[in-house]
C-alpha cells in the first residue's frame, strides 16, 4: 500500500512538470530544475491537490542577511515520500 504524501512529509522532488517553467525566463528555470533530486517539507497542499515546497539559502553578510529561493507547488506525481510526517491531521 503506498503512503499518501500530508503537510510536513518529507519528500524528494523526482520532476518538475514543463507547464510550471514554460513561461519563467531562462535562468528561473535552470533555478528551479536544479531542485529535482533535494529533498524538503509539504508545506501545504491547495484545494487542487498540488504540493506546496520551496526551496532556498540564506547568505549572511555581516549584519545582514538575504534569503533567496523559490517556492512551488507540483502534483504529487512529482514527488517520493521520503518520511511521513508524524501529524498528519494538517492540510
Amino acid at each position: 500500500m503506498e503512503e499518501t504524501i500530508d503537510v510536513g512529509s518529507e519528500v524528494l522532488l523526482l520532476s518538475i512538470p514543463d507547464w510550471l517553467i514554460a513561461d519563467l525566463p531562462l535562468n528561473e528555470q535552470r533555478e528551479i530544475l536544479a531542485c529535482v533530486g533535494h529533498t524538503t517539507t509539504v508545506k501545504s497542499i491547495d484545494d487542487f491537490g498540488y504540493c506546496w515546497i520551496g526551496f532556498g539559502a540564506t547568505i549572511d553578510m555581516n549584519d545582514t542577511g538575504f534569503f533567496s529561493g523559490h517556492s512551488f507547488g507540483v502534483p504529487a506525481l512529482c514527488l517520493k515520500l521520503v518520511r511521513k510526517n508524524s501529524d498528519n491531521s494538517q492540510r
